[in-house]
């Protein structure tokens, strides 16, 4: 067997309707986890009525992934919008990107799949980028509203 019999062999394995179909539902799976976080450290205030979360979904289609629908936040505070809406899976040095989008700008929000953590995407390089936590999404939203 030749090197490139062996390569499309594994090129038509990874494009099976079972593998996009695997690949499609982790990547969601991951989208939902970081909607749920933000959901929960918005709890308070929207218990509280400052803030209002909207859920929707995007249609998104992807070499890889093909069509699929995902879900996204739309956050309303002191008469300004949020969306924090999933980008795709397929990212140059991360394994999906998910973005905040204001009036005042777009701040990038990255998986890592294996390590199963998202991470603010500013800096060089993935090893530089913060763990997203709530303080640090807190601090992101606050620029995203001001």
């Amino acid at each position: 067997m030749t090197a490139i019999t062996e390569f499309l062999r594994q090129q038509k394995k990874a494009g099976s309707p079972r593998r996009r179909a695997q690949r499609q539902k982790g990547w969601l799976d991951a989208v939902e986890g970081l909607l749920g976080h933000i959901r929960s450290w918005l709890a308070e205030a929207q218990r509280e009525k400052l803030i209002k979360i909207r859920p929707d979904k995007i249609k998104i289609t992807e070499e890889n992934l093909g069509t699929y629908t995902a879900p996204y936040l739309v956050l309303t505070a002191a008469g300004k919008i949020v969306k924090v809406k999933p980008i795709g899976n397929t990212i140059i040095g991360a394994d999906g990107r998910v973005d905040m989008e204001s009036a005042n700008g777009t701040f990038m929000f990255l998986y890592l799949a294996d390590q199963d953590t998202w991470v603010y995407g500013v800096g060089r390089q993935p090893s530089e980028f913060p763990d997203l936590t709530e303080d640090l999404f807190t601090d992101i939203l606050k620029r995203a509203l001001s």
